[in-house]
Parts: structure tokens; C-alpha cells; sequence
């Protein structure tokens, strides 16, 4: 007779099992469903931090390394050549003066005859208070040194100095980087000039500083004799002590004065007075006669004033040519508060 043995079994099976192992059986399998559960779903991102918590860099954002070698320099930083326009004008159909082209002049390189003129002649029947004279200008690695000295002449007290760049230019940007004359009576002087002894009308701009405060520039423009809107500017800094790069746009529209390529000021719109004959570009350290004193001062300077010019440069309007800010080195600039 046949036995059921799969019932007994079964049975047997079941009866052998203790409820604390059925339980912890069930617990296991449950952990293991949970943990593949979690493996499979989908992770959301991680709630981002607070709003002024900068993110940590990236390794991608870093610079690239440059392997050490023993002969030349680690990640030594390149030259990069500032990018900037060229001046241009919003009235190209304006009259435009006859010009001489763009140069630059780095003045360390000394003062080729046929390009500068060291002035050389009397003041008598102008407000200086001395002649210009030669020995004034030096030269030098660095550049020219431009000097006012006593002569002990009671007739002609000063000696004076003054460079010309030979040419007349007209529209356009001229730079400079120079470092004012420091004591009363001393006035140094970036500008453009022409005037009856050129045939022409007395037409100007300038860039001066007075010794007796260096921390002012002063701007002014002519037109037919007749000034504008002058301004005297206080700067964040003694311009004396080290050298700026100063410039100034010449348009039909009118000029804009900058200084370490920051815009400091501008004539108004359609203003009557701006300049509209080419002329001379000038550097000049002076001082006046007695009636000019109550502008810049009794001369107080002891043996000697000094300016110091190491670059001047012009690039006519819709040119972008080599000019003083690319050789310029900054010392300080105008910080941010200055704006």
C-alpha cells in the first residue's frame, strides 16, 4: 500500500521550525528587498547650501601645470597685448584739419633733430617769467628732465625749458606719461598749440599741473583766443610722486581728458569752444611772471624744479596705432571709490 510521504515530510518540516527563527528569516529577506530597492532607485541632488557659500572650484577651473624644468622659469605669466580702439569720430563728415601721422615717442630714446625742437629763445614779450632754454632738457634711460633754475638775473630770474614735436596733427588721441614739477610757482604742461606766429588762430588744449598742489589737474581749451569750460580736477593721489599715463581725445565733437584710461572729464555737446586748427604737440616746465603769481604761487623750489616726460604719442581718428599706453607701467591707478 502506498504511503504519503510528502504530507508527513511537510509536516515533520514544519513542526521543526522554532517561531524565533521564523522570524528572524522574514526580517532578513525584508533587508535584502529594502537594500536592491534602494540600488535601483534614482538618487535626488543634494539640497544646495547656503546662498553665500561659494561652491567649491573644480580641478577643470584650475590652471594647467607646467612641469618644473631647470633651465627655464615655472608658469611664468605672458605678455598679452591690451585690446583697445582706435578714436573715431560720430561726425566723419565734419571738416577735419590737415594732419601729420600717428607716432609715438618713448624719450629715453633720445630727441632726433628732425622730429623735436628744444626751444631756444626769449620770453620778452610773453607772460613767462625767463627764456626757454636749452640746457634744461636732459636726457636720459628714463626719459627727459625738463628744469626751472634761478639765473640771479633780476631781468630774466628763471631759465625755463620746452620740447616741440615737430608737425602739425590735428583729430585724434595724444598720451603722455609724465610726472609734474612739485613747488610753488612751477606749471608743466602737456598740449596742443598753434597761433598767429603759425598763421593761424589761437586754438589749444592742454594738461597742466601747478607745483604749488600736484594732487589738481587743471584742462583747458582755446578756440580763437577764447577758453571754454575749463576744469581743475582733484585726484586720489599726488601726481608728483610717480609717474600717470594722461591723455585726451581731440573729435569734431568735442575732447575728453583721461588719465590711467579712466574718463575724468568732457566738454559739453556742441560746445562753441573746441579747437578746430591742427597744431603743435608740447611739453613744457615754467614758471610766470609776477602777475601769474596769485595762479600758481611765489617761485618757492629751491635750486631747481623738475618735470620728467618719458613718452608722447598721437594716433589719428580711425587709426589704432602704437601709442604711450602701450608701454606704460602702472603705478597707482584710480581705485574704484574714485568713480
Amino acid at each position: 500500500m502506498a504511503t504519503d510521504t510528502t504530507d508527513r515530510s511537510l509536516k515533520n518540516f514544519f513542526q521543526d521550525w522554532k517561531p524565533e527563527a521564523v522570524v528572524a528569516a522574514v526580517v532578513l529577506v525584508f533587508a535584502v528587498c529594502i537594500a536592491i530597492f534602494s540600488a535601483l532607485a534614482p538618487h535626488p541632488e543634494k539640497p544646495a547650501g547656503p546662498a553665500n557659500r561659494a561652491p567649491a572650484p573644480r580641478v577643470a577651473d584650475m590652471a594647467p601645470v607646467v612641469p618644473w624644468t631647470p633651465d627655464g622659469a615655472v608658469n611664468e605669466p605672458k605678455r598679452i597685448s591690451t585690446h583697445r580702439e582706435g578714436p573715431y569720430t560720430l561726425m566723419p563728415d565734419a571738416p577735419m584739419p590737415e594732419s601729420d601721422g600717428a607716432f609715438v615717442s618713448v624719450l629715453g630714446n633720445g630727441l632726433p633733430q628732425e622730429q623735436f625742437y628744444i626751444s631756444q629763445h626769449s620770453n620778452d614779450k610773453s607772460f613767462q617769467g625767463g627764456d626757454w632754454v636749452r640746457e634744461n632738457v636732459s636726457q636720459g634711460a628714463d626719459g627727459l628732465r625738463l628744469d626751472v633754475t634761478p639765473t640771479g638775473n633780476p631781468t630774466k630770474p628763471y631759465a625755463l625749458a620746452e620740447v616741440q614735436r615737430l608737425g602739425s596733427y590735428g583729430y585724434g588721441r595724444y598720451e603722455t606719461i609724465m610726472r609734474p614739477a612739485k613747488g610753488s610757482g612751477l606749471v608743466s604742461a602737456f598740449f596742443t598749440y598753434t597761433g598767429p606766429y603759425f598763421g593761424k588762430p589761437h586754438d589749444e588744449i592742454d594738461i597742466e599741473f601747478v607745483g604749488t598742489d600736484t594732487s589738481i589737474v587743471e584742462l583747458n581749451y582755446f578756440y580763437k583766443g577764447k577758453t571754454g569750460s575749463s576744469a581743475r580736477i582733484k585726484l586720489p593721489f599726488d601726481a608728483a610722486e610717480e609717474d600717470h599715463l594722461y591723455a585726451f581725445d581731440w573729435k569734431p565733437e568735442g575732447i575728453s581728458w583721461y588719465i590711467d584710461g579712466k574718463l575724468i572729464y568732457q566738454t559739453a555737446p556742441n560746445d562753441p569752444f573746441v579747437p578746430k586748427n591742427a597744431g603743435r604737440l608740447v611739453i613744457s616746465n615754467w614758471t610766470g611772471k609776477k602777475e601769474l603769481q596769485q595762479w600758481h604761487g611765489a617761485p618757492d623750489f629751491g635750486d631747481r624744479g623738475s618735470a620728467y616726460y618719458s613718452c608722447i604719442s598721437f594716433t589719428p581718428l580711425g587709426e589704432n596705432s602704437r601709442r604711450c599706453s602701450d608701454v606704460y607701467k602702472p603705478g597707482s591707478e584710480f581705485p574704484p571709490s574714485a568713480e
